[in-house]
């Protein structure tokens, strides 16, 4: 699915940009394409890293929790009883 982007931008630079991208052997919207692809990759990579950042944080709280003797150990039984209970609660909208 594509979409189009309608914008406003002087005669000066519409016939630069148009000289520019006659440089590179593009058509304008080549270039303005191809500029607003590398903008979307430059916001993958900040809010992957964002992300990254925060797993980061939550590792280390956890590692912190661990060697303080905060834990709280439960069995893999356990476990998935007390998933179960959120997922049901979840599902009901009860959460």
């Amino acid at each position: 699915m594509s979409s189009t982007i309608h914008f406003r931008i002087d005669e000066e630079t519409k016939r630069l940009a148009m000289q520019a991208a006659e440089r590179q052997q593009m058509s304008l919207t080549e270039l303005m394409r191809q500029r607003a692809e590398e903008l979307a990759a430059e916001e993958r990579r900040h809010q992957s890293s964002e992300h990254e950042g925060w797993l980061e944080e939550q590792i280390a709280q956890a590692f912190s929790r661990h060697d303080a003797g905060e834990g709280e150990y439960i069995s893999n039984d356990e476990m998935e009883h007390r998933m179960n209970a959120l997922k049901q609660r979840a599902t009901r909208g009860t959460l």
